[in-house]
């Protein structure tokens, strides 16, 4: 399904301090990793907040929203 919806995953690790990463958790009003994010194709629509903890339903939901559907 990933390849299908023509997703990139990034990963982030802050098992050293980092600085960038410090500021994005702040941006998003996140205390710690994980943080889960999906961004939508269309620049337009608005961040999907996932909660800490997802499923795989849970997770192809957002990415379906996510692709336009």
């Amino acid at each position: 399904m990933i390849k299908e919806l023509d997703v990139d995953l990034i990963k982030a690790d802050a098992t050293s301090p980092r600085p960038d990463i410090d500021q994005d958790l702040a941006r998003f009003s996140r205390a710690n990793l994980p943080t889960n994010i999906v961004v939508p194709a269309d620049p337009n629509q608005p961040l999907i907040m996932m909660p800490e903890v997802i499923g795989p339903k849970e997770a192809l939901k957002a990415l379906k929203i996510a692709a336009g559907g």
